[in-house]
């Protein structure tokens, strides 16, 4: 983080359907040194992207593993999951080279039964060679909350990234999933033995999920607060839903900038 005036981050993945590169750009001319890549199609993982993002300037802080792609990390499909490793690779390979600091993935699901034994280990596998990749690469494996099963709570989280003993990964914290899953980000935050590497901040408020920072009933100038007792170093990323950034983007990402930057 050296050489940048702020921490202040926004996902590309909330501009969706944009271009990558053009969405990394918007960011920049709002304000925002970093950005979370969300990498949209197998083009956005390549040399020539890789290259093209550079040069606009914006540091690529973390990488979400790419949504649109995600099946292919968590499939038991031999053929699938050998073009997963070689997206894995790519995805690294490009972090490295940009500076990226987390890599963001979900937890698994719970298998039962006879998933345990034929699908299980394969997704287990996957992970594994992502985390291994990440650690020679020194980047973290950000393990994102979920609003169901183990990612749910902070407790079971802290308990599946220990069980994992992987050297690379560490808990990140999303506001609104914490929210949608019937918690509070004070609570959970609380509650983790260490400060999150990484986060997802989004507003909530009746029901409606992902809204734009400021705008929904979280409090953030306490979560802001506890989050610098508890240490936090990481990025603040904004992560909205791309929904409410079709239109007048530009002036919108102005006022999130201007938001995050008065309360941290």
């Amino acid at each position: 983080m050296k050489g940048y005036s702020n921490r202040y981050a926004f996902s590309t993945g909330a501009l969706y359907p944009l271009e990558s590169e053009e969405a990394l750009r918007l960011v920049g001319e709002a304000g925002f040194a970093h950005a979370e890549l969300m990498p949209q199609c197998f083009k956005d993982v390549s040399e020539d992207s890789t290259l093209r993002f550079e040069k606009t300037k914006v540091h690529v802080s973390s990488i979400h593993y790419p949504l649109a792609m995600f099946s292919m990390l968590y499939s038991a499909h031999p053929t699938m999951s050998e073009e997963g490793r070689k997206l894995s690779r790519d995805i690294v390979a490009m972090g490295k080279r940009l500076g990226a600091e987390c890599i963001v993935i979900h937890p698994t699901t719970k298998y039962e039964a006879e998933m345990q034994t034929y699908i299980e280990p394969r997704v287990i596998e996957n992970l594994r060679y992502l985390g291994d990749l990440c650690e020679e690469a020194s980047i973290t494996v950000a393990m994102e909350n979920y609003p169901v099963g183990v990612g749910q709570y902070p407790d079971t989280l802290q308990q599946y990234v220990r069980d994992w003993k992987m050297k690379a990964m560490k808990i990140m914290v999303d506001t609104t999933e914490v929210m949608e899953g019937g918690g509070d980000p004070l609570t959970f935050i609380g509650a983790l033995d260490e400060a999150p590497c990484h986060l997802h901040l989004s507003d909530f408020g009746d029901k409606k999920k992902h809204l734009p920072i400021g705008k929904g009933e979280i409090p953030w100038s306490e979560v802001f607060s506890l989050l610098k007792q508890k240490g936090f170093t990481g990025y603040y990323t904004l992560e909205p839903a791309y929904r409410h950034y079709l239109s007048d983007i530009p002036a919108k990402l102005r006022r999130d900038f201007e938001v995050l930057s008065s309360l941290v």
